[in-house]
């Protein structure tokens, strides 16, 4: 004798199984994204990211598949910025960013203290930007985001996101071309 509820099970298992794989996929990206809205704040990035895939279990499957990652980190930029609003400041995004140059046993010592100071005066001239251009950058760069995904997440329009990217690309471009 077969169980009626079994169909019911193999869905709920096959959705267990789908929120499991999006969470190892996109917890990681999401911490680092709103680690940098948050200024450096670890623990109230992980908490935006919390909320965001409780906000993601309550969501019908169905209503997200296909661009999950832009609602993903949009929901995380809600959470960002309610955080904010909650504690009554807006700061600079962007403390750091994250050096993932990890230094192999291999490599030479001199090379990689050279990319070091190469990355840092990058990260330094970022900082540089205005908040949103940093937002757009790191969402393009560091998440590999399209256009539209970004403009999903921020509210701008495609043409605008393409126009503050290309905005801040050329600022930095100028501030780290060699001065003769």
């Amino acid at each position: 004798m077969t169980n009626p509820d079994e169909g019911n099970w193999n869905l709920a298992d096959e959705h267990r199984c789908w929120l499991q794989s999006t969470f190892e996929l996109y917890q990681r990206p999401l911490v680092a994204y709103a680690w940098r809205l948050l200024s450096g704040d670890l623990e109230s990035a992980r908490d935006c990211v919390q909320e965001t895939f409780l906000s993601l279990c309550q969501q019908p499957r169905s209503s997200v598949e296909g661009h999950v990652d832009a609602w993903l980190f949009k929901v995380c930029r809600n959470r960002a910025m309610d955080h904010h609003r909650r504690e009554g400041r807006m700061n600079q995004l962007n403390q750091t960013i994250e050096s993932n140059l990890a230094v192999s046993s291999h490599e030479d010592p001199l090379r990689s203290i050279e990319l070091d100071e190469e990355h840092r005066g990058v990260e330094l001239q970022i900082l540089q930007l205005p908040p949103r251009e940093q937002e757009l950058l790191t969402l393009r760069m560091s998440h590999g985001m399209s256009y539209k995904q970004i403009a999903e997440i921020t509210g701008l329009s495609v043409s605008n996101v393409g126009f503050l990217l290309h905005q801040a690309i050329s600022r930095l471009k100028t501030a780290l071309a060699p001065s003769d």
